[in-house]
């Protein structure tokens, strides 16, 4: 594993890091947002559709899919009505203020729903998209991306998105390292599989390699319907045993949601974001602990602990 000017890694884990590439290859799982990368694309593609106007609104189905238990009628009745009053976009910022109230619906999933319904919610902001379509946004979106400065855009509500990614280059050499000593390196993502598919290319990895949250298709038409198992909590480690059944060497992930698939490694590492509960647990089952520091171009360190 090459060392870089910029190098993060606590000595110990470099150490430990070097002593499992000298040994025989095996198989490594890694999480996307937040562990390859610092920052969010699943989030980040659901926000240029949310902006550009590219939900399907205009279907009945589109109304059907994001209803839930922890929604109001009020709240989705009115937000329809909004839709139906400003579908020319004319008015730009009712139109602004109409996604400050779509993606508030998220951030609503999240906090009383729990994560995992709050991303099986995003399949309907997401289907009824030509797959194709859905790569060109996850191409665009990640190069837009990574040239905005690591920084929070504020909407009407005062609610907050982020914004700026940035390839983790420490995870990046290590998966680099990883390739050339022939270990098996998969990406087992919540996002939907062809936005980290679009990406992937940047760590020479093939979009084979990438298993993230599938929708069913009809043609090239994705639909808001997710094929199981869902890539999150036990789902990850489900669909990593469908890929390869053999043992899973090591893994690495940022979040909750990680837990399982870095409890099945036989080395685990934890980037840290500052979660300090997170961090906890992950001391108490032997993890690896690690934090990056992101670089903007300009040299100038934002270490941000964005998403959830």
């Amino acid at each position: 594993m090459t060392a870089t000017g910029a190098d993060q890694w606590t000595p110990e884990n470099r150490k430990r890091m070097e002593s499992l590439l000298e040994g025989p290859p095996g198989q490594a799982v890694f999480d996307f947002d937040n562990t390859l990368i610092h920052g969010d694309l699943g989030e980040a593609c659901m926000y240029y559709i949310a902006f550009q106007g590219l939900v399907r609104a205009d279907l009945d189905e589109f109304w059907n899919e994001i209803a839930h238990p922890s929604l109001s009628n009020k709240t989705l009745d009115r937000i329809r009505a909004s839709w139906d009053r400003n579908q020319a976009f004319e008015d730009l910022q009712a139109h602004l203020e109409w996604v400050d109230e779509l993606l508030g619906l998220y951030e609503t999933l999240v906090q009383t729903a729990g994560l995992e319904q709050a991303y099986r919610w995003t399949r309907s902001l997401f289907g009824n998209q030509p797959e194709k379509e859905l790569r060109s946004i996850a191409t665009y979106v990640f190069q837009d991306e990574s040239r905005m400065p690591v920084d929070f855009e504020e909407l009407p509500s005062g609610r907050k998105i982020p914004r700026g990614i940035r390839i983790i280059p420490e995870i990046f050499q290590l998966i680099q390292s990883m390739l050339q000593s022939g270990w098996t390196v998969r990406i087992i993502t919540a996002s939907p599989e062809p936005t980290i598919q679009s990406v992937i290319q940047h760590w020479n990895l093939e979009e084979a390699a990438v298993r993230g949250m599938r929708l069913k298709r009809k043609d090239d038409m994705l639909l808001p319907y997710i094929e199981e198992p869902m890539t999150f909590g036990p789902g990850k480690v489900q669909a990593i045993r469908e890929l390869d059944d053999r043992a899973i060497d090591f893994a690495a992930g940022d979040s909750f949601t990680d837990l399982d698939m870095l409890r099945a490694a036989g080395m685990a590492l934890l980037v840290d974001r500052g979660k300090e509960d997170l961090r906890g647990l992950a001391e108490q089952e032997g993890f690896l602990i690690q934090s990056f520091e992101v670089a903007d171009p300009e040299g100038n360190k934002d270490y941000r602990p964005v998403g959830h």
